[in-house]
């Protein structure tokens, strides 16, 4: 009898898209699945671990159908608004995050092996075999590491001194919402633990808080290296202290000295007064419509407009987002 020659399994290349359409808000039932599958169930969840280590899922089809087998995957993420708050309630999708493959096997299984990434969202698996289809599809979500470990993590990490302090003020050292066990998303497109907005995270650094974490501290040491460049300027001198606000400034957005001719030192910015009720708001008071006034006054004329995000702001509400603002805020809470 001969044999026949075994056929040879082929991964094919993984692709990655995003798109920034609106979609629906409501969770999407799984309703479309065919074929006869042994595991998982449909609509199983599975999580991501506090080690950001992806979960064990095996696809199974029953089948009497000889191989080969051609699988395909998709996973698919809705990035809808969460703040901070521990809500399962979301709001307006602000990007929608996808990755996918697709290979050869002659078994009837699939250990779940996403290019060996940590991905969450809705994953649906596709078979053909022969002319039978098979489709099933489950959800991975993730679960939050303890901070004492995020601590630690960034111990391995150069240069990142005082990062647990922005990673503190951004998320509280949270990835996900608890609530939902989908990562954190600010209204302003910040992602995660660290809160990324620029650059955009990618889809693994959105669900990967180590990932996520990495691409924070990446870009707090460009801040940094721009703070010492700025404060070193014309061979002028500045502390340790002056270089962590400076940084944690640029963090946010701007610059926190300005230096004074007169006394020869860096001096915090004399122009921004920060709203104490916030983290990151304030006033120029070199603007008229604010000069002369409080920041109690100034709290009651503009509160109203703050839930508006920078659409709240107007001439007649002259209220800023300030990394000045959001440095003092850190190092006094």
């Amino acid at each position: 009898m001969t044999q026949k020659p075994k056929h040879r399994v082929r991964h094919v290349k993984h692709a990655s898209t995003t798109n920034t359409a609106h979609k629906s808000l409501v969770k999407v039932v799984v309703q479309n699945d065919i074929g006869e599958w042994v595991r998982p169930a449909t609509g199983d969840k599975f999580y991501i671990d506090e080690t950001t280590k992806f979960p064990s899922i095996v696809f199974e089809i029953k089948t009497d159908i000889p191989p080969p087998y051609q699988w395909k995957w998709i996973i698919v993420w809705e990035a809808h608004v969460s703040g901070l708050r521990e809500s399962a309630k979301r709001g307006r999708n602000l990007k929608t995050f996808s990755e996918a493959g697709s290979f050869s096997s002659n078994d009837k299984s699939w250990q779940a092996d996403l290019g060996g990434k940590s991905l969450g969202g809705k994953l649906s698996v596709e078979v053909m075999a022969g002319e039978g289809k098979f489709r099933r599809t489950v959800f991975v979500l993730g679960k939050n590491p303890a901070k004492a470990d995020v601590v630690a993590y960034l111990a391995t990490l150069p240069n990142s001194t005082g990062f647990d302090q922005v990673i503190d003020q951004e998320s509280h050292f949270k990835n996900f919402i608890n609530a939902d066990n989908e990562p954190v998303v600010a209204g302003d497109a910040g992602y995660g633990m660290t809160q990324m907005t620029h650059p955009s995270p990618s889809y693994e650094q959105v669900w990967n808080w180590q990932k996520n974490v990495q691409a924070g501290i990446t870009l707090f040491q460009e801040k940094q290296a721009a703070a010492k460049k700025y404060l070193g300027q014309q061979g002028r001198h500045y502390t340790d202290e002056q270089l962590t606000m400076e940084t944690i400034t640029r963090w946010n957005g701007g610059a926190y000295h300005s230096w004074n001719p007169q006394t020869n030192t860096w001096e915090r910015t004399p122009e921004m007064l920060c709203d104490p009720a916030t983290g990151n708001i304030g006033w120029d008071m070199t603007k008229p419509i604010n000069t002369g006034k409080t920041a109690d006054d100034l709290h009651q004329r503009d509160k109203g407009t703050y839930g508006a995000m920078k659409a709240g702001q107007s001439d007649d509400h002259a209220w800023t987002y300030s990394g000045v603002c959001y440095a003092d805020h850190m190092v006094n809470h």
